[in-house]
């Protein structure tokens, strides 16, 4: 199974993402229940990635990209990437073992503004921050999930991580539960990035 790598796009300007995207909603069933989905059409059909070498092949009415795994990676930066949610304000989504970084770039272009996207990689094996600015040029900032391990350990007065290790459990009186410090190290990390 591929890590995912979720991640969040948000604008330096008042911007409205939801404009940017082209959405689908269909009727879901299950049992007596029905309700209406809206989601984002796949990112090869949007219109910030159109044109960027698609070559589509047809096959009973239905088509599909053809070498999607070598365009996917080239154009998006993942072998797939999946685009969950979009309001106006930012965009949210995981991908497979990397960030979509290209596809920052491309959207950067499309909308004429700098986007910013957090990103962490689903066992923290490393968390970044990437940037595009509005000519679709991208840089990224990055550490290693061991570094905030190594600093949970520091703060615990601990050398390493015993094997039966509990995350979140407060650790020995010292009013630290594991996983809230973590999560409040990285988030803080994305802050000053």
């Amino acid at each position: 199974m591929a890590n995912h790598v979720s991640f969040y796009i948000t604008a330096t300007e008042d911007v409205d993402f939801t404009k940017e995207f082209k959405m689908q909603t269909y009727t879901r069933t299950w049992e007596d229940n029905s309700w209406e989905v809206t989601e984002a059409i796949e990112l090869e059909k949007q219109p910030f990635m159109e044109n960027l070498g698609q070559k589509w092949s047809l096959e009973d009415g239905d088509s599909w990209l053809e070498n999607s795994y070598d365009w996917y990676c080239e154009n998006v930066g993942a072998k797939w990437c999946n685009i969950e949610e979009v309001d106006e304000t930012q965009v949210y989504g995981y991908s497979a073992w990397s960030p979509p970084i290209e596809m920052l770039g491309h959207l950067a272009a499309h909308m004429k503004t700098d986007l910013r996207m957090n990103y962490e990689d689903e066992f923290r094996n490393f968390i970044g921050v990437a940037w595009a600015d509005e000519d679709g040029h991208t840089s990224f900032e990055e550490t290693d999930g061991d570094d905030f391990v190594e600093q949970l350990c520091e703060k615990l007065g601990i050398d390493e991580l015993p094997a039966d290790f509990e995350w979140w459990d407060e650790y020995e009186d010292s009013g630290i539960v594991p996983q809230e410090w973590l999560d409040d190290a990285v988030y803080n990390w994305f802050d000053e990035q």
